[in-house]
């Protein structure tokens, strides 16, 4: 494991990943929409050897198991790679590993990612490992998240309790350099740069927005459970006084209620997918 990345593996391989491994079924509801744009990207997989990077709990590597490749997952959580050994029966070779230094010892055609490229300490030579797994004329497809004014799954719940989040003195980071987390890929200038820093070329990076549902039955009350466990605002809540956190999840439920149908809670979702083929 990459000492530079330690903080994020600290967090996967921690509380929460258990929470997403725990919450498996709810997070593949919340990111189906995405999740189906993927695997229609990809195309035909057949007979490909793929790498899964973050596959966390296996729900797309049972996508391309199905399609016919021989899939590789790499992730940093012994949870979740428990819940993907489980539904890929075997099929996949799963392993507990850090993608930023993680080689293979023979090269992938395509190598994919659902959310799983963000958290790492320096991207510029994280990606460049990653093309090192990516035969010539392969191809990195992935997900990642666009900025938080454009994610509302993100940015309602943070507003709706922003006055009762201690605000903690802002981390020292080095000019230029993302921060690791969710929205370190945000800024599509600098995301570009990236992947055409590690040797990729014929760069298409594309939006897309989606339905983000947070509950699909419960309404209001199901939908701020869910942000409790979930998210950046999950993330803010753990660390309150008890009596902050149920005013919190009140605040909460009281946001997501205008956007309750049927019991049904969608909010509005945006990230880029990035298609590209290694060429260097």
């Amino acid at each position: 494991m990459s000492a530079t990345n330690q903080a994020q593996i600290d967090l996967w391989d921690g509380r929460v990943g258990a929470k997403w491994a725990a919450l498996h079924a709810a997070l593949d509801t919340m990111l189906a929409p995405v999740t189906l744009e993927l695997a229609q990207r990809a195309g035909s997989v057949a007979g490909l050897r793929l790498l899964d990077i973050g596959c966390g709990n296996g729900k797309t590597c049972t996508i391309w198991l199905a399609g016919g490749a021989h899939v590789t997952g790499v992730d940093v959580s012994e949870a979740m790679l428990a819940v993907a050994t489980r539904r890929t029966a075997g099929m996949a070779d799963l392993i507990k590993a850090d993608a930023s230094i993680w080689r293979s010892e023979n090269l992938f055609d395509l190598a994919v990612s659902q959310f799983g490229l963000m958290f790492f300490a320096d991207p510029c030579a994280a990606f460049t490992n990653i093309a090192a797994n990516v035969r010539l004329g392969g191809r990195l497809l992935f997900t990642c998240w666009r900025p938080v004014a454009e994610n509302q799954w993100v940015s309602l719940p943070m507003s709706a309790i922003d006055d009762l989040v201690a605000q903690p003195s802002a981390p020292a980071v080095e000019p230029g350099v993302p921060m690791p987390g969710p929205f370190a890929l945000a800024d599509r200038e600098q995301l570009s740069g990236i992947v055409a820093s590690a040797g990729f070329s014929n760069i298409t990076i594309t939006p897309l927005d989606f339905s983000v549902c947070l509950a699909t039955d419960g309404g209001a009350a199901a939908a701020a459970d869910f942000s409790t466990q979930i998210g950046p605002a999950a993330t803010v809540i753990a660390e309150m006084d008890p009596e902050i956190k149920i005013a919190a999840r009140e605040r909460l439920q009281s946001a997501y209620a205008p956007f309750v149908r049927e019991g049904r809670v969608d909010v509005g979702g945006a990230t880029w997918i990035v298609d590209a083929t290694r060429e260097q």
